[in-house]
């Protein structure tokens, strides 16, 4: 996110400030930036749901990895009835069976049984057609995915903390010299009236310099309303109350720091950046897909076993009977195979354009921003200098208007100047860090760590 995206969020936000004008409130509270970036990634809640992401990856890889585990299921019924095999399988089960029962009018038409049974069935799957192990490593990459994602998020948090953080501080720096302009011309424009009264100065001097100092005016208002928006900002990021009020501790300081090769960067990125990461973990996973469909079609082989009691009553003598055995089943025709591997296929033809586009636009986006940093460096010194030098204009040009050698007009011209070339020199600094965090969120290296160089003047 470059700092050009944050002006129309100021305009708006403005529209909702207009109440919270004026001095910073009192008692307010110290930020540093690495204070904000903490509360930021506490709050942020795109990251959690990222977070939340990674959760439920991790709880389908154990549903996944539960298909090697035996299943053991407990079972218990209550039967009664007088059909005659369901009465000899009672019987004979329950080990109640007696030679009178095998007389035939007790085989035809037997009085009602009743049967009482408790049990419990174990089944181990022994070869699943590579379904469970398929299952496990596709689970096993969208975990990475998941965790990929996870990485990217905090990437975008810290880089959206980055630029408003930096952009609040710019306009306090610049509010601070508008103020000191704008005071020191007020007083001069007082003097200038008296002057005009007096017949000493043309009044067409007065009016103008009247009309520069209204425009100056102008900017102080308007740096006042970007500075409470821009306070309102931090306040959503961080979740705090909107009307907050912060003394911010950070500084943007020059750097010297050189970037890399423009291709050695876009080489990092693809080794580097969490969303490719992700994607290709995706195909990885959706390669195991396309391999479980086709397994599909092996045989499925599972070991067995049941142990039962039957009895005729709560309180009477039954009988224990097991079963163990290796049951094997093969598929003949499965309608939906050559369904299920076309599709898998074709989610990985989907896929891997994805990452071709990623790609691309890594390339795209890391080439605009590596021309925009050489640019913002090239026009660092000269814009340096602009600001020196209408500075030293303004402190020269004071004294020859106070004797008469210079018009105000001269003087709010001069002052005019410094403000602009200030105001180009302080967004060109906050570019540059912005320029220099941006390569590394474009790189996939933006991490607390490779902040809080750029906070002490180190960097790439």
């Amino acid at each position: 996110m470059s700092s050009r995206l944050f002006f129309p969020v100021i305009a708006v936000f403005t529209l909702f400030t207009v109440s919270f004008a004026g001095e910073e409130a009192p008692g307010a509270n110290a930020l540093s930036f690495e204070t904000f970036a903490q509360k930021v990634l506490a709050y942020y809640p795109k990251l959690k749901a990222a977070h939340s992401g990674v959760d439920i990856a991790l709880a389908k890889k154990m549903q996944a990895q539960a298909g090697f585990w035996p299943s053991l299921d407990l079972s218990a019924g209550y039967t009664i009835s007088d059909d005659p095999v369901n009465v000899f399988g009672m019987l004979l089960r329950q080990e109640r069976f007696t030679t009178s029962d095998f007389a035939l009018n007790r085989l035809n038409t037997p009085d009602a049984h009743q049967d009482i049974s408790a049990g419990v069935h174990i089944e181990l799957p022994l070869f699943d057609a590579m379904q469970t192990i398929g299952r496990t490593r596709s689970a096993r990459e969208m975990v990475k995915a998941s965790q990929a994602d996870e990485a990217f998020t905090k990437m975008e948090a810290l880089l959206m903390a980055q630029d408003a953080y930096l952009n609040a501080v710019t306009f306090e720096k610049l509010s601070a010299v508008i103020n000191e302009v704008q005071k020191s011309s007020d007083e001069d424009l007082q003097t200038a009236k008296e002057l005009k009264d007096r017949g000493v100065i043309f009044g067409a001097d007065y009016y103008s310099a009247k009309v520069m100092f209204g425009d100056f005016t102008r900017m102080k208002n308007e740096l006042a309303r970007q500075k409470k928006a821009m306070t309102v900002l931090l306040n959503i990021l961080m979740g705090e109350s909107l009307d907050k009020a912060w003394i911010l501790t950070g500084t943007v300081r020059e750097t010297g720091t050189l970037l890399q090769d423009q291709q050695k960067l876009m080489e990092d990125a693809f080794l580097s950046r969490p969303d490719i990461l992700a994607l290709n973990a995706r195909l990885l996973a959706l390669d195991s897909e396309s391999s479980r469909a086709k397994a599909s079609a092996l045989p499925r082989v599972s070991a067995f076993g049941d142990a039962t009691n039957d009895r005729n009553g709560i309180g009477g003598a039954g009988g224990n009977n097991y079963t163990v055995g290796i049951k094997a089943e093969m598929p003949l025709f499965d309608p939906s195979r050559k369904g299920r591997i076309l599709e898998a296929e074709a989610k990985k033809d989907q896929l891997e354009y994805d990452v071709q586009l990623l790609k691309d636009s890594i390339r795209r986006d890391i080439t605009e921003e590596f021309t925009r940093n050489i640019t913002l460096r090239d026009n660092m010194a000269v814009l340096k200098g602009m600001t020196d030098d209408a500075k030293e204009a303004v402190s020269l040009l004071v004294p020859l208007y106070s004797e008469g050698r210079k018009s105000i007009v001269d003087l709010f011209e001069v002052r005019r100047a410094y403000l602009q070339s200030s105001q180009a020199y302080d967004k060109a600094l906050v570019g540059i860090r912005l320029s220099e965090a941006k390569m590394l969120f474009l790189t996939g290296r933006l991490n607390e760590d490779e902040i809080r160089k750029l906070e002490e003047g180190g960097g790439r």
